[in-house]
């Protein structure tokens, strides 16, 4: 039996153990703390105990193995593409990334800054495919991942020191701490890591730093979060067949590079008082960030963003008709600026080759109204309107210059409804619209030479879940049907230009699929889980350079995507914990006619870790790529920069690391 029979045998069969108490809290559906099965709609928690058991050294790792979501190298970046329900490249701005309920999706094509993250400061991460855009707004259209940071523990005060090793000359240091007294409280959490990297000109450093301050009780408190990210990466670029093939770890771009200094401050609080509780979060985001291309036409780039966002909002228990019911107001008021400037080289950024500066000013309102009947019926409705405003000037050596702005006004809508049909089983089903906003990158060189309109969709899905004591089993059929959806197409033209490759709405599109998860804790010492998505990516319709797309391939969209994985607690003190992700064949990147002969290879991925506990010492020590396997998650063809018919990222070989943690109390 092969293995992608073998992961679907094992998805279909499984049993899910519930990683989660009951109790637990989760933020993502209403901005709220709720216990987890009070929400009517399906969100995958990813616990402490997970992250700390995984085998990933990164977070997009983490998320490819226990998220059930697909991660993509196509720059070299330890920030990988995250990709929900088959977007392909565009995956990014589909994909809403969320810290503690703040967005971190730039307003540009670049990669979310996941790496700014420290792990040891991560609580949870909640990811709820498909939903999203009622409370957070644009680029949900995949879902949203939210990453909760811990808390400072109040009447706690302990400290952590982490040191750890790895192949490519990889180290790794952390330090955590908090300090809790019976009002006051704080914690802070820092890493450095610096490594060569698999490759030829891809070292990376990077120096994180995450601290919380929080002053009153669980329901009602105020506080202040900062943090700031440091990275100096090398970029080795693509490798072209010939190169792959002989020498996979070399670099086409021996010279090129990109830095990044980012901050972050939030102040929020919460305050509940009987049936009310209040909520709101001000937050500031700050980049400097540059790229350097060292080509035929060398191309240096730095970019200065800085946003701010406040989120007030209001949550109501009520129980009319004895319904136990909540409605949730709230609103997000936006103020965005970016400015780019590119240049032959860091010297010649006083007299550029080109500038954008752009900005975003927008409002938000949403509502939302949960109700959990009598019949264990559990009923979500929502609603969001929102008013953005996008100007975008530009001048350039190369044409005139222009300054373009637009007004829109998107919504989104939701309806979820979880209805128990005995003591086990239920059905969920959910339906509703979300929208997303052009970029910055995305609002040039467009085919119309001017700024794009809103991507809107149509989410339709329905599933089955079935738990028992330590056993749960989800099947979820999805509909995602999309218009005016933001894509480069290089069938396409831009306006005055000569040679194809164009920002556009495309045509209708659709994304559709079936998701199948599930688990069994055989024993004490035995977990076991699986999961399998079915994932198809279409042009439903469209002619784009005399070509006919209507039910061809999106490109860059894995047919398969299945993990298993599984823990043995050895002993109370010895954990070892394996997993295989296997990815199927998709299409390479710029083959939107589907004339390229070939698809990029289908591959599986192993990794091992080892884990021991004793006294305040816990020591790890795993294996990434266990069998060492030859593979890549990025291929394109038709690169003017590719002397073959296609070019890929090679992704890293078999890797080992060790650490040691001590925790001082």
């Amino acid at each position: 039996m092969n293995a992608i029979r073998w992961l679907a045998l094992a998805a279909s069969i499984a049993f899910s153990a519930v990683s989660i108490a009951e109790d637990a809290l989760v933020v993502t559906a209403t901005r709220f703390p709720e216990r987890a099965l009070d929400a009517p709609v399906g969100v995958h928690v990813i616990t402490a105990a997970e992250i700390e058991a995984s085998a990933a050294g990164t977070l997009p790792e983490l998320l490819s193995r226990l998220g059930d979501l697909h991660v993509r190298n196509n720059s070299g970046s330890p920030d990988l593409q995250l990709d929900l329900r088959g977007f392909g490249i565009t995956s990014d701005q589909n994909t809403l990334v969320l810290v503690d309920g703040v967005r971190i999706n730039q307003n540009d094509l670049s990669s979310t800054r996941l790496s700014s993250i420290p792990l040891q400061a991560i609580e949870r991460i909640e990811i709820l495919a498909g939903s999203g855009a009622v409370p957070y707004g644009a680029g949900a259209s995949g879902g949203t991942v939210n990453i909760v940071t811990k808390a400072p523990q109040p009447g706690e005060r302990w400290a952590s020191v982490y040191g750890g090793a790895g192949s490519y000359a990889t180290l790794d240091t952390r330090l955590a701490a908090n300090v809790g007294g019976d009002r006051f409280s704080f914690n802070v959490y820092g890493n450095h890591l610096d490594s060569d990297g698999y490759r030829v000109n891809n070292h990376l450093r990077q120096d994180n730093l995450l601290g919380d301050l929080r002053f009153g009780e669980s329901e009602r408190h105020i506080g202040l979060k900062l943090g700031s990210d440091w990275q100096r990466l090398r970029l080795p670029g693509v490798r072209d067949e010939v190169q792959y093939a002989s020498d996979p770890r070399g670099a086409t771009t021996p010279n090129d590079y990109s830095f990044r200094d980012g901050e972050s401050a939030t102040i929020y609080g919460r305050y509940r008082d009987g049936r009310a509780e209040y909520a709101a979060d001000l937050a500031y985001r700050g980049q400097l960030s540059a790229i350097f291309n060292d080509g035929a036409f060398p191309l240096y780039g730095e970019i200065k963003l800085h946003t701010l966002v406040f989120s007030p909002r209001l949550r109501l228990a009520l129980e009319p008709f004895g319904i136990r019911s909540t409605i949730v107001l709230g609103g997000d008021f936006t103020d965005g600026d970016y400015r780019r400037r590119i240049a032959g080289n860091p010297d010649g950024l006083a007299n550029p080759l080109s500038r954008n500066a752009a900005s975003q000013r927008g409002e938000g309102f949403y509502a939302q109204y949960h109700a959990q009947f009598a019949t264990r019926t559990k009923v979500t409705l929502g609603w969001r309107t929102q008013r953005v405003t996008d100007r975008l000037e530009t001048t350039s050596i190369f044409g005139a210059p222009t300054d373009l702005s637009s007004t829109h006004r998107p919504h989104a809508g939701e309806i979820a409804l979880r209805q128990e049909l005995g003591s086990a089983l239920a059905l969920l089903a959910k339906a509703g619209t979300s929208f997303r906003l052009a970029t910055v990158d995305d609002n040039g060189q467009t085919s119309t030479g001017l700024l794009l309109e809103p991507q809107t969709a149509r989410h339709r899905e329905i599933g089955l879940e079935w738990r028992e004591a330590g056993k749960r089993v989800r099947a979820t059929l999805y509909d995602i049907k999309l218009d005016k959806e933001i894509y480069f197409s290089p069938l396409a033209f831009a306006a005055g230009a000569f040679f194809p490759g164009a920002n556009i709405n495309l045509s209708p599109t659709r994304r559709s699929g079936v998701e199948l998860s599930g688990g069994w804790q055989a024993t004490q010492a035995w977990d076991l889980a699986a999961s399998l998505n079915l994932q198809s990516a279409k042009f439903r319709s469209g002619i784009y350079g005399g070509t006919d797309v209507t039910g061809l391939d999106v490109p860059l969209v894995p047919r398969v995507l299945a993990n298993v994985r599984a823990t043995w607690r050895v002993s109370s003190r010895t954990q070892i914990t394996g997993s295989y992700r296997h990815v199927g064949r998709q299409r390479y990147d710029n083959d939107q006619d589907n004339r390229f002969a070939r698809l990029m290879p289908a591959y599986g991925v192993a990794d091992l870790k080892l884990g021991y506990s004793v006294r305040a010492w816990r020591f790890a020590a795993g294996v990434a790529n266990l069998f060492d396997k030859k593979y890549f998650s990025y291929g394109i063809i038709n690169n003017f920069n590719c002397a073959t018919p296609s070019c890929v990222y090679p992704e890293q070989g078999r890797s080992l690391n060790a650490s040691a943690e001590y925790t001082f109390r």
